[in-house]
């Protein structure tokens, strides 16, 4: 339930005298602040209270969902500090060498350019409801061909292998997100080539810590063998985002995974309404179920034909349904404008999932699904999100062609006045105060939520007020100290589509 904050005028008052009070409030004495630098090791945070952009590499073999995951990250491309595009291959796609590999379902080279000219012809309207846009021609620039002989192929050096090993190998500060939406083979002839110049040399041990600390490969599925065989037997330390099923239930075989209160937004009508019908060039290309237009040289994906049946899995699929962008939670996880601050910590999650230490980093893992009775489903630190997440991509598909700010709709704006990182001792009490603020004069209403299952706490804490601004709570007296409590406030206003913006709170306890 959401309560609704005063009207759009009286609002602005309220929140500017609020702030002006801020600058000279004092925490609760029950609540400090602790230094406001998560405890996860991905954060790029640079400690001065600037957030940096993350730095990305997407790493693509081609396949139709692909192809919309990669519309759906030129949308988003103003939040990320985009180093390279590289084609790839996998276990499903492959181009052949034009003499004993023959091509494998191969979808061809041209597609990235063909949606980056798209891209270029909405990107006048995108830069009038954002900052950061990459230019049309830098993306070009940043396109390379990589490792797409053969499945597993890390024979030679390619131009998008030597763009992932400059950008491994330079200065810039802070982590390097390098992303498998197929194969992990043209990042391992990467590592092949670092490791054929520097081993056996006095760079060595620092080229090793270089990579080890900077590096971070989001993978999706095991798309071919590289990663098991090559880089984490040779390069242990590379931290590892291992997304093995949860990336499913935005893929292909959504339908038995999704929430039935979420799915509207993945069905016909929501999809035709908000990105197919009247959105500009990009999203033409945007493919769904059974809308008749087949992906050049993938025969084998027939999900696109009309009539519907077992055969061509798109049975209890409608024309137009969402069809797959299986490997958009590679980035999702990395949007931290929204709040929930996901890329600090993978243990967090967010629009790209949740996920648990393993040897090799992180795995993907469940949440409590209270649409099933709370049972744990591996499919829910997804799912859970997918209704918030489809409606950003509406408003975003909305400033690629409205022709001013105020025809679209824009996120608000949720803060916490103590923090989002505090600490408390066990049985004490915890005062939170919500701000929101809203760019286009929307209503906005709050609600305040524990993520339980981010959490290191293993309990549930009584919240009162969740529907208003303020919320308070006592620590539970058997929280033993290092264990953590999430606090989720989640500001949505009345726009169309409506947008949500979290801040998330970690209360640390202490002895």
């Amino acid at each position: 339930m959401y309560a609704h904050a005063s009207s759009p005028r009286r609002r602005r008052r309220l929140a500017i005298a609020t702030l002006v009070a801020l600058t000279a409030a004092v925490l609760p004495a029950t609540a400090q602040a602790a230094p406001n630098v998560s405890a996860g090791t991905l954060s790029t945070s640079t400690g001065s209270g600037h957030q940096q952009k993350p730095r990305v590499i997407l790493t693509t073999d081609g396949e139709v969902d692909d192809m919309d995951s990669f519309i759906r990250y030129l949308y988003y491309a103003n939040e990320f500090d985009t180093a390279g595009i590289v084609l790839t291959s996998s276990r499903f796609h492959w181009a052949g060498d034009g003499d004993t590999v023959k091509p494998y379902r191969w979808t061809g080279t041209k597609w990235v350019n063909d949606y980056i000219d798209r891209y270029a012809k909405i990107y006048p309207n995108l830069r009038k409801h954002a900052a950061g846009y990459p230019s049309p021609d830098n993306l070009r620039s940043l396109y390379k061909i990589g490792n797409i002989a053969n499945v597993s192929d890390t024979a030679d050096p390619t131009a998008g292998s030597d763009l992932i090993k400059k950008a491994i190998l330079d200065n810039k500060p802070g982590p390097l997100y390098v992303q498998a939406w197929g194969g992990l083979n043209t990042v391992a002839r990467a590592l092949k080539s670092i490791e054929a110049e520097y081993s056996g040399t006095k760079k060595w041990d620092a080229i090793q810590r270089k990579v080890n600390s900077k590096l971070v490969l989001y993978n999706i599925l095991e798309q071919d063998a590289t990663l098991k065989d090559y880089i984490k037997p040779s390069w242990p330390g590379v931290k590892v985002i291992d997304n093995q099923s949860q990336f499913w239930s935005f893929a292909y075989a959504w339908k038995p995974t999704v929430p039935q209160p979420y799915q509207y937004t993945l069905r016909s009508s929501y999809m035709q309404d908000n990105f197919l019908n009247g959105h500009g060039p990009l999203l033409k290309q945007y493919r769904t179920y059974r809308d008749g237009n087949p992906t050049p040289g993938d025969d084998e994906n027939l999900r696109w034909r009309p009539e519907a049946s077992e055969e061509n899995e798109n049975a209890g699929y409608d024309v137009h349904d969402f069809i797959s962008e299986g490997d958009s939670p590679a980035f999702l996880h990395l949007l931290d404008f929204n709040g929930l601050r996901s890329s600090e910590d993978p243990t967090f999650g967010g629009w790209g999932g949740r996920f648990t230490p393993n040897a090799s980093g992180w795995g993907d893992t469940s949440d409590a699904n209270p649409y099933t009775g709370n049972q744990t489903d591996r499919s829910y630190p997804q799912t859970r999100w997918v209704e918030d997440i489809q409606n950003d991509f509406a408003a975003r598909a909305d400033w690629g062609h409205a022709s001013s700010y105020a025809d679209a709709n824009h996120a608000p704006k949720a803060s916490v006045m103590q923090g989002t990182n505090l600490k408390a001792e066990p049985g004490s009490k915890v005062a939170l105060r919500g701000i929101a603020s809203d760019p286009d004069g929307d209503r906005v209403s709050y609600k305040w939520w524990q993520y339980t299952d981010a959490d290191t706490y293993p309990g549930e804490v009584p919240l009162n007020h969740t529907d208003r601004p303020n919320v308070a709570f006592t620590v539970p007296a058997d929280a033993t100290p290092g264990s953590t409590i999430h606090l989720i406030l989640e500001v949505k206003d009345d726009g169309s589509p409506a947008l949500k913006h979290y801040q998330r709170v970690v209360v640390t306890v202490t002895g």
